[in-house]
């Protein structure tokens, strides 16, 4: 008896998602979207940019009659709600929610959208992005402060100049070009790879993912559950701390440094730094500190 009213409830669910997918399809279909808003007023210093389920490029502009907010690609009308571009004293704010957002609907179209913000080209006191959905694209940007969240997507920054910069992501890979400034990256799930960054800091936090550094100069700390740990600079000239708890360390640098500690510790792997001490190490005074550890992977340091 249990088992036929369990058959019988799941029938009549099956029943009731197939009438909503269809009764969707008849009244919301497919329209192309091509909205474009001008952004008027020359003296904003600030850009606060939260949307949804869009994914999003951030673009400088030389003049100002370039500069706009556009909204392409597309979707379904009913699923798009409240997209507003506002300039308010000095800040420009750009939303976009969308119905895809929530939790549980019978809304299964997933709309392909881009909202691209072309700013003038300028330096800004700060720039905010928050994105729940969204694989997000920043190029030549350059402000005091950049604050960068996505729940989920892939993030990519290209020629960016700050004073500080935060990069929050819960799921995706982050790519990071020619960046200056003192930087913190957090990633719950992705790799992070980073090329030509002479940076005042640099901290990355992942907890699961491979961290790559190229021709990164700065004070740099690494931290990472379960992913590799690989740094290339021009040479040492301040402290560097690694961490994994699953992964191997390797950094390289084009000169050997004269005046460093070393502070290693690895439970399961070997240690080469130099290829001229398995442990801790004191060169010069040992004025720069690098402490790298792991509890499963091989620690490397050499010149390359």
């Amino acid at each position: 008896m249990i088992k036929k009213l369990t058959l019988l409830a799941l029938l009549l669910f099956l029943i009731g998602v197939i009438g909503s997918v269809v009764t969707y399809g008849s009244m919301n279909k497919e329209v192309k979207i091509n909205d474009k808003k001008p952004i008027e007023n020359e003296n904003i210093t600030s850009i606060q940019i939260d949307v949804d389920s869009t994914d999003i490029e951030f673009i400088s502009v030389p003049r100002m009659d370039e500069a706009r907010v556009e909204l392409v690609g597309t979707g379904v009308e009913n699923t798009i709600h409240d997209f507003s571009v506002k300039e308010e004293g000095e800040t420009l704010f750009v939303s976009l929610q969308s119905e895809n957002k929530k939790w549980f609907s019978f809304n299964f179209y997933i709309p392909a959208l881009k909202l691209k913000i072309f700013a003038p080209e300028k330096m800004y006191n700060s720039v905010k992005i928050k994105s729940f959905s969204s694989d997000v694209l920043v190029q030549k940007l350059q402000s005091k402060t950049i604050d960068l969240e996505t729940d989920s997507g892939d993030v990519k920054v290209e020629n960016i100049t700050s004073e500080k910069m935060t990069l929050k992501t819960f799921s995706g890979d982050v790519h990071m070009e020619h960046v200056q400034g003192a930087i913190e990256t957090v990633t719950d799930s992705g790799d992070l790879y980073v090329l030509d960054a002479p940076v005042k800091s640099f901290g990355a936090v992942t907890f699961s993912g491979d961290i790559k550094l190229e021709k990164i100069n700065g004070e740099i700390s690494t931290k990472t559950d379960s992913g590799d740990v690989f740094i290339s600079t021009s040479e040492i000239s301040q402290s560097i701390h690694g961490k994994t708890f699953s992964g191997d360390i390797k950094i390289e640098s084009e000169k050997e440094p004269e005046d460093i500690s070393f502070e290693v510790s690895t439970f399961s792997g070997d240690v080469n730094l130099f290829d001229k001490y398995k442990n801790n190490a004191e060169i010069g005074n040992g004025t720069i500190l690098i402490q790298l550890e792991t509890d499963s992977g091989d620690i490397t340091v050499i010149n390359k």
